[in-house]
């Protein structure tokens, strides 16, 4: 239960998007990136031509979703949703509930093979024929296990140092400090326990063809 309602807030959340400028933006082709700095460390940010905005920082823009995404994570594609700054808590818990619920069943399911195994007198090969639903379980609750096993341990890393998985696999901090690295404590204090802020987008607001903020959907 608590994994299907993780997997529903982080996929219903919105993740950050960041609304589009609808006005001509004016800006010239040798204007489109300007810098901010931050702890010591210049930060470019990038005009998106798409949603005519200078991108804060960490922010990107889906090409899948096609929206700019506050701190933006990744896009998950069995989730089908991007993973930004305000669902991305919702992310780590659901990541979290599934490896253990595939713990359970791995276990149990070990435990039952070996009840069949001593009630039959069989070996594996025998079970085959007696316990098929049970070996596939087994087979796919362990890959379940190393998939997500993995995932999270990878966001952890991320989460003690303060990285997303975008900018780590962009290698953004290769060459240069980390601004917003805070130290392991800090970071996670950060990411896990700072209310996600409200909604840029007001999804109940009434749109009009044409109108400031319009978006004819055909």
């Amino acid at each position: 239960m608590e994994v299907l309602v993780n997997l529903i807030m982080v996929s219903m959340i919105d993740p950050g998007i960041i609304p589009r400028n609808d006005q001509e933006d004016g800006v010239s082709n040798g204007a489109r990136k300007t810098g901010v700095t931050i702890n010591g460390v210049n930060i470019k940010l990038k005009y998106c031509q798409i949603c005519k905005i200078y991108r804060p920082p960490r922010s990107c823009h889906c090409a899948i979703c096609d929206n700019c995404v506050e701190k933006f994570d990744h896009h998950c594609p069995w989730i089908g949703q991007c993973i930004g700054l305000r669902n991305y808590q919702f992310y780590l818990t659901f990541l979290i509930t599934a490896l253990v619920f595939f713990i359970y069943i791995f276990s149990f399911s070990c435990l039952r093979f070996h009840q069949r195994i001593l009630q039959i007198g069989t070996g594996l090969f025998g079970m085959l024929g007696n316990s098929p639903e049970t070996l596939a379980l087994i087979s796919f609750s362990f890959a379940a296990i190393g998939f997500l096993g993995g995932l999270a341990c990878y966001h952890v890393y991320l989460i003690a140092i303060n990285e997303t998985a975008y900018e780590n696999f962009r290698q953004r901090y290769v060459d240069s400090r980390n601004p917003f690295d805070k130290g392991v404590f800090s970071n996670i204090k950060e990411v896990l326990l700072v209310p996600s802020p409200p909604s840029r987008v007001n999804f109940r607001e009434e749109i009009t063809r044409g109108g400031p903020g319009a978006a004819v959907v055909i």
